[in-house]
């Protein structure tokens, strides 16, 4: 595993306050601390060590916060939440041993890229049922994206980051309008738009903050249906949890419908054409004066001169055509089948500071 240098002396003095572990890099660094990959020697198991700053170790509020969420995300037992196996105290600085995911953020491996229908509709369903055990649980995330969304070895996500600092103070495309305005807590809604945006955000392969007028269509109604109730506007026009839209999800993928192919009709075999019949016979015209002879065969060359320029606009038209449609297809973002992701720091996550 490759690191930063600049964060070697960091890591040495976060290291040396952790006596039973072995620190084996840094992982990420967000506003509100950073996350370290570490060995736990006693059960030799890989772990994660999220520490948070001194400054905020300090304010009353984001300690029993800190600590409130450390014990809910300890009492979690579904296997799409990281599990937080200890919290405490170091010198200062607040910390979570955490359940350490290999791979990689669906952040970094699906961003600016569409995601194929399916895959995606089985990420968010498993992203959904995970949260719908939070909300069971009488807990909102209240900060989805998809780089709090970890994909295992089998591309299944496990959902971290709980929201230690309000919303408000960092609002985001996936942060739902009445948590933007700050005039309202983490719900069940608010987790349920976040999931939404994600959800849109897979299929078409656009980020959440682009212009609606960049964002290319959603290609199938029925998920465009869905996305837009969970990222109804009015909380009370979505799902009303996560549970109720993994359900939507599940009936989706399981549902049976005719395939969108087009039919393709098979031309009608043409008759030989015989030698005999593919002659053109020679107009002859009895009688007729040489003039008007000369005006009819005038008349036949314009015409033909006058077809073929019709058929000669007709290909050009068709020409363009196929080029606007090729340079459309062009513009449409990659769809993608995620693969395993490897193990290792994920760069979409690493912000080392100077």
């Amino acid at each position: 595993m490759n690191h930063d240098p600049a964060g070697h002396s960091e890591l040495d003095s976060i290291a040396a306050l952790f006596p039973a572990f072995d620190f084996q890099g840094l992982i990420a660094r967000g506003a509100t601390g950073a996350v370290y990959k570490a060995c736990q020697r006693s059960l030799e198991r890989e772990v994660a060590i999220r520490v948070a700053p001194r400054e905020l170790a300090a304010d009353p509020s984001f300690r029993a916060t800190f600590f409130a969420i450390a014990k809910t995300m300890a009492g979690f037992a579904h296997p799409g939440l990281i599990r937080v196996y200890d919290s405490g105290e170091a010198d200062g600085l607040l910390f979570m041993v955490m359940e350490y995911v290999p791979g990689k953020s669906l952040r970094h491996s699906a961003r600016g890229k569409a995601v194929e229908a399916r895959q995606a509709a089985r990420i968010v369903l498993a992203a959904s049922e995970g949260i719908a055990h939070a909300h069971g649980k009488g807990t909102a995330h209240g900060a989805l994206n998809p780089a709090n969304l970890l994909l295992t070895a089998r591309c299944e996500p496990k959902i971290g980051n709980f929201a230690i600092s309000p919303p408000s103070r960092n609002p985001d495309a996936y942060t739902a309008p009445e948590l933007a305005a700050g005039s309202a807590p983490a719900t069940p809604q608010a987790d349920v738009f976040a999931l939404g945006a994600i959800l849109r955000e897979l299929l078409t392969g656009s980020p959440a903050d682009s212009s609606a007028g960049n964002r290319p269509a959603i290609p199938d109604a029925r998920l465009a249906a869905i996305c837009r109730q969970a990222m109804h506007p009015d909380p009370a026009g979505r799902f009303p949890d996560a549970a109720a839209l993994a359900q939507a999800l599940e009936h989706w993928l399981t549902a049976r419908v005719p395939l969108n192919t087009p039919v393709l009709r098979q031309a009608s075999p043409q008759r030989p054409v015989s030698p005999a019949t593919s002659k053109v016979p020679a107009v002859s015209y009895p009688g007729a004066k040489p003039g008007r002879v000369l005006l009819v065969h005038s008349l036949i060359i314009a015409a033909l001169l006058f077809a073929i320029h019709g058929v000669w606009g007709a290909y050009q038209a068709k020409q363009e055509s196929l080029a606007r449609l090729r340079s459309m297809e062009e513009s449409k973002p990659r769809v993608i089948v995620i693969t395993a992701p490897a193990d290792g720091i994920d760069p979409s996550l690493v912000q080392l500071k100077p």
